[in-house]
């Protein structure tokens, strides 16, 4: 296991003074990590590892050379755990990140991630989520140890009462930013003990949908309605079509091609889970399909315009 101690490095900046270090061994072999802080090598108590009390700033220095001591022994335990061992390199990077990434930054990963993946519809919704609570929190360069339950509640909160946004909206928002503090957490580039969700903190709830259908009357009322525009005819006759074909979803209808429909029936791939389906087309349907085939005709494609 490597051995971790605070040291006086012995290279002075201008000021003839000299950096404050943790010292990793592994090995035989040393890494350093710099905690930004410089003393006169006269300030340093080699013996007992800590700054001398006649420094003006000496219990400050100490409780952040404590602090950084106990956050690189917890890393360390948690590789020392894992029972995956690790280079020194390796060890250093998981205890202190090269760069600062702080949300938008990461935000910015899963954002690239989603769009690497061709899914539109998921950066489109997301990155509006995202845009939300930036907004909300007021602070471009929020970091993810002042993400908390306490900020969590505060954000639910502003969308349910002031953007009248529903339970379940809210807790896709609330996905969301914890799929980016898990991202961070893989990355190293959060700690895992400032998570805020799950057990005793921010839980996010899924309500249970409640889905209301159209009866046979409201349906025929869709089918015969009159003085409709071009544009909304395109709409009904959109979700008529879904309808038909009990319940396609709204990316997949706009998307249908005449090459989908073969031998009387609709062939093609969820866009969701791309799952194939083939499905009889319904008389009702192949009545509608009629009304677009100009567009066939023209060796377009897509069925609708």
């Amino acid at each position: 296991m490597a051995i971790i101690k605070p040291i006086l490095r012995k290279k002075s900046n201008k000021h003839n003074q000299f950096p404050i270090a943790i010292r990793i061994t592994k090995n035989r072999k040393s890494s350093y990590i710099f905690i930004d802080q410089y003393i006169e090598e006269k300030y340093w108590d080699s013996k007992n590892q800590r700054v001398k009390q006649s420094h003006p700033n000496s219990t400050r220095l100490n409780y952040l050379i404590i602090t950084k001591m106990a956050n690189c022994n917890e890393k360390l335990l948690e590789i020392e755990y894992s029972k995956n061992p690790k280079s020194l390199k390796k060890i250093k990077e998981t205890i202190v990140s090269k760069h600062r990434m702080d949300f938008g930054s990461v935000a910015d990963i899963y954002l690239n991630n989603i769009i690497s993946r061709k899914k539109l519809n998921q950066y489109i919704t997301d990155k509006n989520r995202i845009e939300q609570f930036k907004i909300f929190c007021s602070n471009s360069d929020l970091e993810f140890h002042e993400i908390d339950c306490s900020l969590l509640q505060k954000f639910e909160n502003f969308l349910l009462y002031e953007k009248k946004r529903s339970k379940r909206t809210v807790a896709n928002y609330m996905i969301c930013l914890r799929t980016i503090y898990n991202l961070a957490i893989s990355k190293n580039y959060a700690d895992r003990n400032h998570y805020p969700f799950g057990k005793g903190k921010y839980q996010i709830r899924i309500p249970e949908s409640q889905k209301i259908g159209l009866s046979i009357k409201e349906v025929k009322q869709l089918e015969g309605i009159q003085g409709l525009t071009q544009a909304q005819q395109h709409a009904l006759n959109v979700w008529l079509l879904s309808f038909y074909f009990a319940g396609i979803r709204i990316t997949d209808v706009i998307q249908l091609k005449w090459s989908d429909f073969v031998d009387d029936r609709l062939n093609y791939r969820m866009n969701k889970n791309k799952k194939l389906v083939s499905m009889k087309v319904p008389v009702k349907a192949q009545q509608l399909l009629t009304l677009y085939e100009i567009n066939k005709k023209k060796d377009e494609d897509l069925v609708f315009p």
